[in-house]
């Protein structure tokens, strides 16, 4: 009987966790960039600036740094960086940080990201250094 309890107790919890890690989306909508320049630190590291539309923040100025503080072999790294956008008299900036994986292709990047105005993001976009695109679908989050 003392098993069964911890099972239930324990299934209980797991219903509960995953219950908790659930995200409440608000708006959402896609921004698409243009790779201004990008530039090679050496050793994984990478500095990339990138402009484009984002929605209702309109042109949007972005740069990022990308690391491997990892190392790992895997395409998997890390990034930060800010952003900005002027919408009429307003000015927005965004606090970037978040995940890279390269894919064969193209890097698939997550990102958590504070703005100015108290909103959250969340966003998963495309970056390919070829084609010099940045695309992102980007949801405001509670």
């Amino acid at each position: 009987k003392m098993k069964k309890l911890f099972f239930c107790l324990f299934i209980i919890s797991t219903i509960n966790l995953v219950g908790a890690q659930e995200l409440k989306s608000l708006d959402k909508f896609k921004a698409s960039f243009t790779m201004d320049s990008a530039e090679s630190l050496g050793g994984g590291e990478y500095k990339l600036t990138a402009s484009g539309q984002a929605g209702p923040y309109g042109r949007v100025f972005t740069n990022f740094h990308f690391t491997n503080k990892l190392n790992n072999q895997t395409g998997l790294g890390e990034f930060t960086g800010m952003a900005w956008s002027q919408v009429e008299g307003v000015i927005t900036e965004a606090s970037l940080q978040g995940v890279s994986k390269f894919n064969g292709k193209t890097f698939t990047v997550y990102s958590f990201d504070a703005l100015s105005d108290g909103k959250v993001m969340m966003w998963k976009g495309e970056f390919d250094f070829v084609n010099k695109t940045v695309e992102l679908e980007v949801q405001q989050i509670e």
